[in-house]
């Protein structure tokens, strides 16, 4: 962050001085990132009374460094059909292994029970849909705090949230 004082209106009582800072950060963060620098100068300056404006009109994000990889709270190797969690093993039945990943391939959208009856359990009948509710339940225990990824629906079904968090692949082939 670099900031370069340009003061005009010298000789007048009011005196206005722009200052122009560079903020590099992923998309929405910036717009908080400028409001709370706003806040730290109006407090720092003791300008309590005076306008400190964040103009953000010509803002655009400069990304000058990829950003440090770090590994996902969940990863789903598909051809070796392991769940990694925060690089942890998680054991999973078949089941729940295929339910997890039709999930984790289909985020952001509702899953009624009986779709995922007959998707991931290939049973044209439902019999009872509270069976996909005990797997859901079992896999959430499995995960621990990644739990949070699987929301319910109240009287539909369930539907992936955090799908950033979640990283499915083909295991890496053997060398």
């Amino acid at each position: 962050m670099t900031a370069l004082p340009e003061v005009t209106g010298v000789g007048r009582t009011d005196v206005e001085v722009t200052v122009v800072i560079r903020v590099s950060a992923p998309g929405t963060r910036v717009v908080d990132t400028a409001g709370r620098l706003a806040a730290a100068l109006r407090s720092a300056l003791d300008l309590r009374d005076a306008d400190v404006v964040v103009d953000l009109r010509d803002a655009d994000v400069v990304v000058d460094l990829p950003a440090p990889r770090t590994e996902p709270v969940l990863r789903i190797l598909v051809d070796s059909r392991r769940v990694l969690h925060r690089g942890v093993p998680v054991q999973l039945t078949r089941l729940e292994f295929d339910l997890l990943h039709h999930l984790c391939t289909h985020p952001h959208r509702v899953h009624r029970r009986a779709s995922l009856m007959s998707t991931v359990w290939g049973t044209r009948t439902v019999v009872d849909t509270r069976t996909v509710d005990v797997h859901v339940r079992r896999i959430r225990h499995k995960l621990g705090d990644a739990a949070s990824i699987i929301t319910t629906v109240r009287g539909v079904g369930y539907r992936l949230d955090h799908a950033g968090e979640v990283v499915v692949e083909r295991d890496a082939p053997a060398s």
